[in-house]
């Protein structure tokens, strides 16, 4: 003889399965927001290197100047002054803009560049890059005194 006895549990009702429902979808959400955020800053992060390697290109023209001064034919320390410039790299278009102040003891210029650019959601950025050029004849520069 077999008996039967009342399951207690008759299996899910449809308020369990829209509560989970929900969870999961409230779960995806907030995984896609968050992956538009990384996706953003990724892009960031791209248009930020680029930005220090363009300003890092404008300071090495400045680096390398052939004679003190100008001289046809030859890049001059002379010739360094504040001045700007644009590029555009992988469909961003970016400001370069420096400023040179001059000193005289002992002889160099500070130079200041600053590149900027707009970035995907409007907003304005930029970085900076900083360094001194001596003025020293470039013959003797590797020298040790």
């Amino acid at each position: 003889m077999v008996i039967n006895f009342p399951s207690k549990h008759g299996g899910q009702s449809l308020v369990e399965v829209l509560v989970t429902v929900l969870i999961i979808a409230v779960s995806v959400s907030a995984l896609i927001r968050f992956q538009n955020y990384l996706s953003y800053d990724n892009a960031l992060t791209k248009q930020k290197n680029e930005a220090t390697i363009l300003g890092q290109k404008q300071l090495e023209t400045f680096l390398d100047f052939q004679v003190l001064t100008n001289t046809s034919g030859y890049t001059s320390y002379q010739s360094i002054a504040t001045g700007s410039a644009s590029s555009t790299v992988n469909g961003t278009a970016y400001t370069i803009g420096w400023t040179v102040t001059s000193y005289t003891f002992p002889t160099y210029k500070n130079v200041n560049i600053s590149v900027s650019w707009i970035d995907r959601r409007g907003v304005s950025q930029s970085t900076v890059v900083n360094s001194d050029v001596a003025g020293i004849e470039p013959a003797f520069s590797a020298l040790i005194f």
